[in-house]
């Protein structure tokens, strides 16, 4: 009768199989041995758990009933699979070649903080690494993520941890934006300065050409690298012909207007060359009077 918490594993000695109850003839003097197992065997750090169903029959490499397993921290783990890594500790379950009629539940613990960059937590898995193949051999696994722990059902015991597959990068992907051309309206000669947006929105760095076209006609081009992220790109120009020209700069479209310089105003006349006769004519006959006429009329006067 197993204790609470345990299972009938099977017999030893003068009597094998797994059936219980069972009848034996005691003919003569007969070694028997009742082999228990726990339910669920718990590693000293407590990240990692076995649940063995009843009925299961553990042996070792030589067929052997088992009543004990190892459950130790692999210090010297094989090398994670490429482009994953390792997450925690890698786990040796033991003994080496113990095997299972039926598949037993292992649970792993991790931290949060341990999940690479760019992996999500729902994208782990557990596997075990197989000697004779020499490779890490993924499993089936079931991640909860509240509890942080992942799941998978295995049939026999070797080395066992959590790996973080490395998700490729994003290849580079520019998208133009934010057109800007300041100030709108501008005189012959003046400068316009025409400013794009460009944003990677890919992980990897990558080059990118942008053209200002006026008029539909390419007037400066220029190159950037940009790993992530955003960059302003400005041009400057200047036109020496009063119009409205078209802006295009990766398909974005604009406009700006030039003027004609205006005429500088008229000044006031400094000299009698500037004078207007009509204004002038009348002064000079007040002067003329003036000089001449009134002093004869006082000439007689006087007389």
């Amino acid at each position: 009768m197993p204790a609470s918490g345990y299972h009938f594993l099977g017999w030893s000695g003068d009597l094998t199989g797994n059936e219980n109850p069972t009848d034996i003839r005691a003919t003569r003097n007969k070694t028997i041995t009742a082999h228990f197992i726990p339910q669920q065997f718990t590693s000293d750090d407590e990240v990692l758990s076995i649940v063995i169903p009843e009925g299961t029959i553990v042996l070792d490499e030589e067929d052997e009933l088992l009543s004990s397993l190892e459950l130790v921290v692999d210090e010297t783990p094989p090398v994670p699979p490429p482009e994953a890594n390792i997450v925690g500790l890698p786990y040796n379950l033991g003994p080496p070649g113990a095997t299972f009629n039926q598949l037993i539940t292992i649970t792993l613990s991790y931290d949060p903080a341990d999940i690479p960059p760019r992996v999500a937590e729902e994208d782990l898995i557990l596997a075990y690494y197989d000697e004779d193949a020499g490779e890490w051999v993924e499993l089936s696994s079931v991640v909860d993520t509240a509890n942080n722990t992942i799941t998978a059902l295995v049939d026999h015991f070797t080395t066992f941890a959590i790996i973080a597959p490395i998700p490729p990068l994003i290849p580079a992907a520019f998208t133009p934006s934010s057109l800007s051309i300041s100030p709108l309206e501008v005189s012959v000669g003046e400068t316009v300065s025409t400013s794009v947006l460009v944003t990677n929105t890919g992980e990897e760095e990558g080059s990118y050409i942008v053209a200002l076209k006026i008029n539909e006609v390419i007037e400066e081009t220029k190159e950037i690298t940009l790993a992530s992220g955003s960059e302003t790109v400005t041009f400057t120009t200047a036109k020496s012909e009063a119009g409205t020209y078209s802006v295009d700069v990766n398909g974005l479209s604009g406009s700006f207007m030039v003027k004609e310089v205006p005429l500088p105003s008229a000044q006031p006349p400094t000299t009698l060359e500037g004078v207007k006769w009509y204004i002038l004519g009348p002064i000079l006959a007040v002067v003329v009077f003036l000089t001449i006429f009134l002093p004869i009329r006082l000439s007689r006067r006087s007389q």
